[in-house]
């Protein structure tokens, strides 16, 4: 079976910050849905009273993953420069190495020797920095699932809800329908990124 080669770090961070965006567009859709709901819930009185604590749930949990996708689109960027660094730094590792093989001189040789060993550290804490920020995606990727895990029970939860809201109910439902929609949407996000973060993972750790 042929080995599949991965695309090239920078590129498939690049990758992840564009699916970033799309989890972002997302999220505010379903900050927009809960914060309708809400005014609902508000103008319904006691017959929706029940439905208020969801929408504050629903508004604190996308306010958080929409900081915390910054956050990832932040560390995917720094990803990428280091990925880039690290490239530009192997090449000219490969330029001394192959130069030092035609040089006599062995004063020149042994300066580039020492320059040869630096680019081998630096090139080593390039790694070192990469491997420390896909630790780092994972335990934001994780935090953002844990969420919308709990966003989706809150779904399920808020048609009981809205089953109980008299003539608020149609708008209730379709509101809570919104809200499934974008959490299924998040979650295909988030799987697609992870694939993404596991293709970094595998790279840092040669």
């Amino acid at each position: 079976m042929a080995k599949i080669e991965l695309q090239p770090p920078f590129v498939i961070s690049a990758l992840l910050a564009g699916r970033l965006y799309r989890m972002l567009e997302i999220t505010k859709v379903m900050y927009i849905s809960s914060s309708n709901a809400k005014c609902i819930s508000i103008r319904g009185g006691d017959k929706t009273a029940g439905f208020k604590p969801i929408t504050e749930f629903i508004s604190d949990m996308a306010r958080d993953t929409i900081s915390i996708s910054s956050k990832i689109n932040a560390v995917a960027l720094k990803f990428s420069i280091t990925a880039v660094n690290e490239k530009r730094t192997n090449n000219a590792l490969n330029n001394f190495t192959k130069a030092i093989e035609k040089l006599e001189s062995e004063s020149k040789a042994r300066e580039i020797s020492a320059l040869i060993e630096k680019l081998h550290i630096k090139i080593s804490e390039l790694k070192k920095s990469q491997a420390d920020d896909c630790k780092y995606l994972s335990a934001l990727f994780d935090d953002i699932s844990q969420g919308i895990r709990a966003a989706k029970v809150i779904v399920t939860n808020s048609r009981t809800e809205a089953s109980r809201a008299g003539e608020y109910q149609t708008n209730l439902f379709a509101i809570a329908n919104d809200l499934e929609g974008c959490s299924d949407d998040i979650t295909s996000e988030i799987k697609i990124c992870k694939t993404y973060l596991d293709d970094l993972t595998k790279m840092t750790g040669k």
